[in-house]
């Protein structure tokens, strides 16, 4: 099989926590071609043919974990499988890519599929399952943001709609004072949108991400905050602890799998906080890595399987 990898620039990935390298080293390990390229070597030729300026990428186990050869222009088609592994911010950009990569024939498998990028939105697809997730209010407007506020006792989480890595995340407490000031740096003085959430005090405890495949929970780890922050990012200084799934992961899981599997989401990493759904991530979920060094496991197998048995059912 012969894969592209849509990333990051190669040398900036971290081998010992990018997701992305997992995946190369497990397709390496299977004697299968790996190639890489960035979103800005993505066109589309005459005719509709997608098409991409890549780099052949031999990756190994170690720090020094690959090493880029030859080069070569090729339409999408001529590759197996075409992941689209590029980080958030999931802007016009991102957007704009989505489409480009549907244009990529049937024959060629896309992960996660096109469609399901542009529509399991992380912070927003949560929002179909009210009966999951903290109460919610996605608004503009900063006097309905502070009449939310009101209603839950003075305490709320907001996010950016476009976020990643915990950026932008502010937990607004009954007596800050920088509430309105926040606000408004969030809503850029009401022309953004932000979402607002239930504060759920179990976040000290740690926000579990869950690696979903094929819409199964197949393995999670605990993210715990630092004393001083409220993000339990590994981005920004979360630690990683061992834990479980628990009966309600396993409900939150059976809940959103169905939806998942309908829009081509292969890998996915959800976030449960205490007992509510917080973030469905798509785009590039990390968290692979950690797993595998807690519990002594290799989820990137079960990845490359489903994509093998997904790229099969093709019958190129």
């Amino acid at each position: 099989m012969r894969h592209l990898f849509i990333v990051d620039p190669v040398p900036g990935l971290n081998p010992d926590a990018d997701t992305s390298v997992a995946f190369m080293r497990e397709a390496a390990r299977r004697g299968q071609r790996v190639a890489t390229c960035g979103v800005s070597e993505l066109s589309i030729a005459p005719g509709g043919r997608p098409r991409a300026r890549w780099v052949e990428t031999r990756v190994r186990d170690g720090r020094d974990w690959f090493e880029l050869g030859a080069a070569g222009t090729d339409e999408l088609s001529a590759f197996d499988v075409v992941w689209m592994r590029k980080d958030p911010p999931y802007d016009l950009n991102y957007f704009f890519v989505t489409h480009l990569l549907d244009l990529v024939p049937s024959s060629t498998l896309v992960v996660n599929a096109p469609r399901g990028l542009r529509e399991v939105t992380e912070k927003l697809f949560i929002l179909r399952f009210p009966e999951l997730c903290p109460e919610s209010l996605v608004s503009r407007s900063i006097p309905e943001l502070l009449e939310f506020r009101q209603k839950l006792g003075g305490e709320m989480v907001i996010k950016p709609l476009d976020g990643c890595g915990g950026e932008g995340v502010f937990h607004l407490t009954p007596d800050d004072r920088n509430v309105q000031t926040i606000l408004e740096l969030g809503t850029r003085h009401g022309t953004t949108y932000q979402i607002a959430q239930a504060y759920v005090p179990e976040v000290r405890d740690g926000d579990k991400r869950i690696i979903v495949v094929e819409g199964e929970p197949v393995g999670a780890v605990l993210r715990r905050p630092q004393h001083w922050e409220t993000r339990a990012n590994f981005h920004v200084g979360g630690t990683a602890v061992k834990t479980g799934l628990s009966e309600r992961d396993r409900e939150i899981c059976a809940s959103i799998g169905p939806a998942l599997r309908e829009y081509g989401i292969v890998f996915a990493g959800i976030d449960v906080i205490g007992r509510f759904l917080t973030e469905v991530n798509v785009t590039s979920p990390t968290g692979i890595q950690e797993i595998n060094r807690l519990d002594g496991v290799a989820l990137e197998r079960g990845v490359l399987d489903a994509v093998e048995r997904r790229f099969r059912a093709l019958g190129r």
